[in-house]
Formats: C-alpha cells, structure tokens, sequence
C-alpha cells in the first residue's frame, strides 16, 4: 500500500488523483487516510449538568462522590454512585462516574498512593485534648451560593479543647494551596508545639505538598478510617450546627455577601455563642479558663454587635477593621489573603 501510494504521488500533477488511484487499484479511504496523533476519540469533558439546568466542574462532582463514599456503611461501585448522583440532581451517566473515580482512585479496591509513605490513621476514635492548640480538627463543607446556582466551599479548623474556630476559608475551590495557607496563617497567630491535626482523605489532605509542610511544622497529621466520619465528630458536629443556624435561615446572593456573613458568623460563634458540651459557656471563655488556670493572661471577650445612635445594629467600628475578614483572591498564585 505504501508503495502504491508513493507511485501515485510522483505522477501527481501530471493525471488526475482519482485516475491515478482508479488506475493502481487503492481505495480511495485507504490513499486519503492520514493516522492522528494523540488520544483517539473525543475530548472528556470538564463539565457536569444539573437537572436544574446549572452546571458545575467536574471537581465538584468529584467531591459530592467522596461525601458520598464518607458516609457510614457505605461501599459503593461507580453504578450505585451514579444513581445516588442522579436522585440529588446530577446528569451524569455510569462511564463518566467511572472515569472520574478512576481517575481519583476511588473505585472498590482501589488504594491511594503518595510519595511520603503510609499515612497515620487514628488510633482513638475520639480525640482528647488537654489544652488550647493541641488537638485540631479540619474538614470541608459545601456552601450553596443561591444567586449563583453553585456550591463554594468551606473550608474550618476547629480547636478541639475550646470548640473554638480557629481558622477559616471560603471560597469557589480549596485546592492543597489554600490549606497550606490558612495553617500558616493559624501558626502564626498561635505559635505552639505539639500539634495533632485529624482530617479525612481528601485530596487536599493527602497532597504531598501539605503533608511536607506539616513535617516541617513538626506537626502530626492522622487520617480518619475511610468511610467513617464519626472519627471526626467535632467538626461533624460543628457542620451540623452551621446547616441549622447559618445555611437555613439565610440564602446567599453572591460569594462576597457568604464571606461576610461567615466573617460574622466566625466571630459570634467564638465569643457569644453558648456551646451546650462546654457546659453552657462560649469558645473563648473555655480558652480562657485554661489561660486563668496557667497564670496567662485571658483573651478579650468580643462583641459582635452594638446598637448605634439611630438603633440599628451594627458591627462595633473598632472591630470592623480588625476582625471582619475580607478575602482576596490573588489570581496568579491562587492564595487567599486576609486584611
């Protein structure tokens, strides 16, 4: 074939193509084919539709997935995802499932692998804390964002003695990037030893990157049992209370207006809301019995809100500037910045 191919194309120009592949007996599909280079096939797609006609990235399918895959008892293949993906609104059929799985090594069977060796796993079910910054908790919670018709996500360190909020991200994504930032941040502001943080087995958590930058922080770093969320009850619980008492009452025009309400919200629930497994006391003040108890000195009790001359309520203007956190995304390198 490839000589006949080389025949008809040192008399091209003199006879017509067709006569000359009419005349050496070559298909006409055969002389005009031309291999191609790369994946056969048409490009995946990056994109999932919603029955509600909205669409979302593929990351956040990936993510209702692993919440799925979190839930007690369950052991899913990529055929009952899908359909539990289906009856929550999703348009997505069992291939796609499949490959996105695969890709992120969440089919049965399937075990995650990084480069830093096996990961800690908890040894109590659990977690016990004898002071402030000594034991933390962190997860990721969806954030509807209604005028948007999308999720962003929200991303809590949770102090595990106080109850106390001890860092906070919300955002359209939370990459491995983001968490390494926000602990920076917490690290900053409470320079300690000894620190335990338990997380699922989120991408993010997993990331080689973060798990570098908490061995340089000399921080230990344990891993929840796949599929059981209970061993991470603080910051279970901690989202429960968030659905009822931010999520419900409320909706959310944009993501700037849900920054701001969780600003807010950060500060109220840290230095007013009473905590009913503290004995009926707020975040702040349980820190605060242990600094009294060891001799330091107790942080400031804030208020979050104050009556201004004309009656309405307002944030106190020496807080605004301080403590009502306004978040930048800084485009080029994706990390978030508080001012």
């Amino acid at each position: 074939m490839a000589d006949k191919r080389a025949c008809i194309s040192s008399f091209i120009g003199k006879e017509k193509v067709s006569s000359l592949i009419s005349w050496s007996h070559l298909a006409s599909s055969s002389y005009y084919y031309h291999s191609k280079v790369g994946k056969r096939g048409r490009k995946a797609s990056t994109h999932t539709l919603l029955q509600d006609g909205s669409i979302i990235s593929n990351d956040s399918v990936v993510l209702a997935i692993r919440f799925i895959l979190s839930e007690e008892f369950v052991c899913f293949g990529y055929d009952k995802i899908t359909a539990d993906l289906r009856s929550n609104g999703f348009i997505i059929n069992p291939k796609k499932t499949y490959r996105l799985m695969k890709e992120q090594k969440l089919l049965c069977g399937s075990i995650i692998k990084t480069n830093m060796g096996k990961r800690q796993f908890v040894k109590w079910r659990v977690q016990q804390a004898d002071q402030p910054m000594q034991q933390l908790c962190m997860d990721i919670k969806y954030i509807h964002i209604h005028g948007e018709r999308k999720n962003a996500l929200l991303l809590t360190v949770l102090d595990v003695y106080s109850r106390s909020i001890v860092g906070q991200v919300l955002w359209w994504r939370i990459r491995k990037e983001n968490v390494i930032w926000l602990l920076h941040q917490i690290l900053q502001e409470h320079q300690v030893d000894g620190i335990t943080l338990r997380n699922d087995n989120g991408s993010q958590f997993i990331a080689h990157a973060l798990r570098e930058f908490l061995q340089e922080k000399q921080i230990t770093q344990e891993f929840i049992h796949v599929a059981t969320p209970q061993e991470n009850s603080f910051i279970e619980a901690y989202h429960s209370i968030v659905e009822r008492e931010v999520l419900e009452p409320r909706q959310f025009e944009n993501i700037q207006t849900a920054i701001e309400t969780f600003s807010r919200w950060k500060i109220f629930y840290n230095n007013r809301r009473l905590h009913g497994r503290l004995g009926k006391i707020t975040p702040k003040q349980q820190w605060n019995k242990w600094l009294i108890q060891t001799n330091k000195e107790p942080l400031p009790i804030i208020s979050t809100t104050a009556l201004s001359t004309n009656g309405e309520r307002k944030l106190l203007n020496i807080e605004e500037s301080r403590l009502v956190d306004k978040i930048f995304i800084n485009q080029k390198h994706n990390i978030f910045e508080y001012h």
